[in-house]
């Protein structure tokens, strides 16, 4: 009985951790593409935000 209750705790924890970790993984990752490609084209990459930054404003 009482490895039953674990088990119905354990389950929702370790979703959680799957979740949240391939979340962190997936922003790390967003974060890696994106400074490579400003590092690969700055100055298009520049334009492109003020471009944007204009449109939102």
């Amino acid at each position: 009985m009482s490895k039953r209750r674990i088990s119905e705790k354990a389950i929702p924890v370790i979703f959680d951790v799957v979740v949240w970790s391939g979340f962190a993984a997936f922003l790390f990752a967003t974060y890696m593409a994106c400074r490579t490609l400003f590092d690969r084209f700055p100055v298009q990459v520049g334009k492109f935000l003020g471009l944007l930054q204009n449109f939102l404003a």
